[in-house]
């Protein structure tokens, strides 16, 4: 019930702003208007028309409609805050281009930090664990050394000895 009264009041809300930008010259309402918070937006929000790509990389026309659409609220003096809940409201949340911060959301915001935060601990684990265990390589003329080693480098000595002799 509050979702269908709250896309009624936001499809109201939009018909009263698009009314107000058709009435006003639409060269006045963008001229000399700063587009810095439009571009922004338009990395923010997502192209209903080409998934994967925000409104600023689409090169769809129904996405240069929405651009228009956004920089003439923005002219008009809604904030973005307000033209990404009514984006939202009409396209879903899905056109956010990042989850909210709210239930799941919060959960995918963290993520990352958690899941680095994992791999850095079990790697110090691990190098501890490797440290304790002495399992690093020999050093180099170390005092123990295995006997196939030697046989090995009689073997190479033998071979090499033999090849020069051709």
């Amino acid at each position: 019930m509050r979702v269908a009264a709250l896309l009624v009041l936001t499809t109201i809300a939009g018909l009263r702003v698009g009314a107000a930008a058709a009435q006003a010259p639409r060269d006045s309402a963008v001229r000399g208007y700063d587009d810095t918070r439009a571009q922004r937006l338009f990395g923010e929000l997502m192209s209903p028309f080409c998934p994967g790509l925000t409104l600023a990389t689409c090169p769809s026309p129904g996405a240069d409609s929405l651009r228009d659409d956004i920089r003439t609220r923005l002219a008009l003096g809604a904030s973005p805050r307000q033209i990404r809940a009514l984006y939202a409201a009409g396209w879903g949340e899905g056109i956010l281009g990042a989850p909210p911060w709210r239930g799941w959301g919060v959960v995918l915001w963290l993520m990352p930090g958690i899941a680095f935060a994992a791999a850095a601990a079990g790697l110090l684990l691990w190098l501890r664990r490797v440290r304790r265990a002495g399992a690093g390589p020999p050093a180099p003329g170390g005092a123990a050394a295995d006997p196939l080693d030697e046989r090995l480098r009689k073997r190479l000595e033998e071979e090499l000895a033999a090849f020069d002799d051709r």
